[in-house]
């Protein structure tokens, strides 16, 4: 098996230097008593990519899309669709090579749907600068066609930020938000908007906020949600471990709140993932290090009311045992106010798992962590960094960064 090279996602590289010098391994004839996982596409390292970073989202016809940070044509990462057949089979094909010129390079963050068939996403990389893009793919407009990406905006690397490693989100006027992780007038990252041109011509990108570093945070990882008009997301660092952030806009301008500052290590620090927040406003997360093992914790913020601070309930703690470590992966919200959880390290086979965390009932005592599948490191995947999506009957789909038959990671299926 292939090491894990630290430098090909500069910041998950603690993962490997916190569990000593882990190569995964591929466990032969491991039995694995969890539900069922379907591995829907091993990633070869060629023309088809390699390393997703980031999750899969739904499409046309039921088609999955995500993007992979190496692979394809030039090595630097892909967007690919995956589409069902009969039975079990599903077809993988690239709709874009990215070129690592002014089309951008490594896309690190999962695709954005739009209207009609368009996807949204950034990269990392390339641009006309080489401090990232924020691009749009066109579905062709007959079958067997290429699709055609559009670069909506080049980040110059100063103000305007640089590096996003977040996806897009976009409302229902077109514009979009998300998240640079470096750049702004501190250099500490940003939160831009992108609005469409009323006719043709440029995007228009304004960065709504600037990071100060220090206690007012640094470094976002995950691009920002919206609920009821309002904008949350988290910092990866700052003086201290990271925070959890709001964004309202009154006439125009701007405000930031700061939700949560981890600033004791035993309550959780470095949140990589995106947020989830559900209809009675209560915000999820996680973060990647932290907690009472140093291995993370899965997290619910409330509102105490006007004024007060927010409560942080810890959900679970992970140990990096069985119950999983590390999870880069934000949490994802299924029915009956269930959590998942993609864990990047431990479980049983130590290549990371998927977990379900069930509230107490009433609301008050612990949640119940029930662990459906723990990645072997082989055929089935392992070091799942990006989180899970539900589809019809609580079906989840997800991508691992490592794993498959060519140890280049997968996408799969699972069935509670």
């Amino acid at each position: 098996m292939r090491t894990f090279v630290s430098a090909s996602f500069g910041r998950r590289d603690k993962i490997v230097r916190l569990i000593g010098a882990l190569t995964v391994m591929a466990v032969s004839g491991a039995a694995q008593t969890s539900p069922a996982l379907t591995t829907l596409h091993s990633f070869t390292g060629g023309n088809d990519g390699a390393n997703p970073g980031a999750g899969v989202v739904f499409g046309k016809g039921g088609s999955l899309f995500g993007t992979t940070y190496y692979g394809g044509a030039k090595s630097l990462g892909t967007a690919y669709e995956l589409t069902p057949g009969a039975g079990s089979t599903w077809t993988q094909s690239v709709i874009y090579s990215f070129q690592g010129g002014t089309d951008g390079a490594n896309p690190d963050a999962a695709l954005t749907p739009g209207a009609g068939g368009v996807l949204y996403g950034t990269t990392f990389l390339g641009g006309s600068t080489g401090n990232g893009t924020v691009f749009q793919l066109n579905p062709p407009a007959s079958s067997g066609a290429p699709w055609t990406e559009t670069v909506l905006y080049s980040f110059q690397g100063g103000t305007d930020g640089s590096g996003p490693r977040g996806s897009v989100i976009r409302i229902s006027n077109g514009t979009l938000y998300g998240t640079t992780f470096g750049g702004g007038n501190k250099a500490a990252g940003t939160v831009f908007q992108l609005t469409p041109p009323t006719g043709t011509g440029a995007w228009t990108e304004t960065v709504i906020y600037n990071f100060q570093g220090a206690k007012d945070g640094a470094n976002p990882y995950s691009g920002v949600i919206q609920s009821k008009g309002l904008l949350y997301g988290t910092t990866y660092t700052g003086t201290e471990g990271g925070t959890v952030y709001r964004l309202t806009s009154k006439t125009g301008t701007w405000t930031k709140q700061i939700l949560f500052n981890f600033s004791a290590p035993a309550l959780g620090s470095h949140p990589y993932g995106a947020l989830a927040i559900d209809a009675n406003g209560v915000v999820y997360g996680t973060t990647s290090e932290g907690g009472a093992s140093g291995a993370g914790i899965a997290f619910s913020l409330t509102a105490a009311g006007k004024g007060n601070p927010w409560t942080l309930t810890t959900i679970h703690a992970f140990t990096n045992g069985a119950d999983g470590g590390y999870p880069y992966a934000g949490p994802t919200l299924g029915p009956n106010g269930v959590v998942y959880v993609a864990a990047s390290n431990g479980c049983t086979f130590v290549g990371g798992c998927v977990l379900e965390f069930v509230p107490p009932a009433g609301g008050t005592g612990a949640w119940t962590e029930t662990v459906l599948y723990s990645f072997t490191g082989a055929n089935d995947g392992s070091l799942p960094f990006a989180g899970v999506i539900l589809g019809t009957n609580n079906t989840l789909y997800g991508t691992t960064n490592y794993g498959g038959v060519a140890d280049y990671g997968t996408v799969y299926k699972l069935i509670p």
